[in-house]
């Protein structure tokens, strides 16, 4: 199948016509892909298993083994998780629920706020499910989320680092890298 155009995705408005055309072509070749092509959302998710989660790191997971039909079953397998309300979940759709680090494809721009880039590739991130949840549609989660990373880098520096003296820093600072 070609792909959707761009003024028929701009014309969509109700959030349920939005989400029936992003369910209906999970199978399609809908996603221009850099280096494959054309490739369906579930193509583009298989992609994805076993590498980090750009947010939080944890390998992400994809495949019938990360999934079960049974709550207890997927709390026995640890599914449940606090969300960043505090309130426990397991990710589900209908009666299938999924591992927190399930893969799932992120919309930068939130394709109800602008439908027509909904299969754009520079408009798609793949990210664990949990990450995905937790930043909802909030366009400034992955700023945030850097800035903490950073922080803790700066704090972890400064513990391993202890602040050079003040006088003859530069000189200090060469001796410890050998420089002449």
């Amino acid at each position: 199948m070609n792909k959707i155009s761009k003024s028929k995705l701009s014309q969509l408005y109700s959030s349920d016509e939005i989400a029936e055309i992003w369910n209906a072509n999970q199978h399609l070749a809908v996603i221009e892909h850099p280096q494959k092509g054309l490739i369906s959302p579930n193509q583009y998710r298989i992609m994805a298993k076993e590498k980090p989660c750009p947010f939080c790191g944890k390998k992400m997971k994809h495949g019938e083994e990360f999934k079960t039909s049974s709550q207890s079953e997927a709390i026995k397998r640890c599914y449940e998780y606090n969300n960043s309300q505090g309130e426990k979940v397991i990710n589900q759709i209908n009666q299938i629920f999924f591992h927190p680090n399930y893969v799932t494809i992120d919309h930068i721009i939130n394709k109800a706020r602008c439908p027509e880039k909904m299969f754009d590739f520079d408009n798609l991130q793949l990210v664990c499910w949990q990450c995905n949840q937790a930043k909802s549609d909030d366009n400034a989660y992955e700023l945030r989320h850097t800035y903490e990373y950073l922080s803790s880098l700066v704090d972890q520096t400064a513990i391993r680092y202890p602040l050079l003296e003040k006088t003859n820093d530069l000189a200090k600072f060469n001796k410890l890298f050998n420089k002449p």
